[in-house]
């Protein structure tokens, strides 16, 4: 008797033609894809820069209650003086003096660099540099808006009220940047 011989086993797994296809078309898609992932991180930003400005306006009405003397809150490109571009960043200050910018260094509590160069604008709608507040936690002055826009659409606004109460509103349709 003879012994059996097998067929030799079948290759398994995929060609070298088959991969790059295969990556080929994985390439096309998130070519595709990205245009419409980059659009949601742009509004990702502009949302994550909104919640920092509340959550900077509420640190600084607090500070000003639990320390009994007024803070204020400006825009800031540099971290030690006041300007007028809030997408730049902003600082939290004591103002002892009721100045529109630190006293010395020492005075400034905080500073939140802005998010400037990734295409994002927030403005004061009423020109208003500094946000003011008193030992009461009230906003001294009159209201404020920072407009918050991507390219030239507005996405959202942080309004603070002659209270000092601070509250954020988002657009979702195309609305003209201030």
């Amino acid at each position: 008797m003879r012994p059996v011989t097998r067929p030799p086993p079948q290759a398994a797994g995929l060609s070298l033609i088959q991969l790059l296809l295969a990556l080929g078309l994985l390439a096309g898609l998130a070519a595709l894809a990205l245009p419409g992932f980059q659009d949601v991180l742009d509004r990702t930003r502009v949302d994550t820069m909104r919640m920092q400005l509340l959550t900077a306006f509420a640190a600084a009405r607090s500070t000003a209650i639990s320390r009994r003397h007024a803070v204020s809150v400006c825009a800031s490109d540099d971290g030690r003086h006041c300007s007028l571009d809030w997408s730049a960043g902003w600082l939290i200050y004591r103002d002892r003096r009721r100045q529109d910018q630190p006293a010395a260094p020492h005075d400034v509590l905080h500073y939140q660099p802005g998010q400037r160069a990734r295409g994002i604008r927030a403005t004061a709608t009423s020109g208003r540099p500094t946000l003011r507040y008193g030992a009461n936690g009230r906003s001294l002055g009159s209201n404020l808006t920072i407009a918050l826009c991507l390219r030239d659409e507005r996405r959202g606004d942080v309004i603070v009220n002659n209270t000092g109460r601070a509250r954020t509103l988002t657009y979702r349709g195309t609305e003209p940047c201030p």
